[in-house]
């Protein structure tokens, strides 16, 4: 599963051994003066269907690069797991959609650095967004 990251200006998404197979990447980096809004979307894989380059797994999962309603998106979700959702401006995507343990709590951590528009936070230059232990 995708771990997301706050490190210096940028939100990470370093991706699992497999996602990044189906992905075609290791990592994706997006500025944190270009995210707009943070939300968590529950069932972040309904009106995924096509993914290039990426799989979907219809119910299962998805990850990589689709385009939906006009907007390039890039997502790493699962079935059951919620996904931290970041609506960006200006970047290579519109739009990450990534499942993560804890999706709750790191978008309301990840809300906070956006409030505050530090680099990394008040006081944090880097480090992993809290997360719930893995199953």
């Amino acid at each position: 599963m995708a771990d997301l990251r706050v490190e210096m200006n940028d939100v990470v998404v370093h991706l699992s051994v497999t996602e990044s197979l189906f992905a075609c990447r290791r990592a994706i980096r997006v500025p944190v003066s270009h995210v707009r809004m943070v939300h968590v979307e529950e069932d972040p894989l309904r009106g995924i269907s096509v993914l290039f380059p990426g799989l979907c797994w219809p119910g299962s999962f998805a990850v990589g690069t689709c385009r939906r309603d006009r907007r390039r998106e890039f997502a790493a979700v699962h079935a059951g797991r919620p996904a931290v959702v970041l609506d960006i401006e200006g970047g290579e995507w519109d739009r990450v959609l990534v499942s993560v343990p804890g999706a709750v709590e790191v978008a309301a951590e990840l809300a906070a650095v956006l409030l505050g528009r530090s680099p990394g936070g008040a006081g944090r230059r880097s480090g992993t967004l809290p997360t719930a232990p893995q199953d």
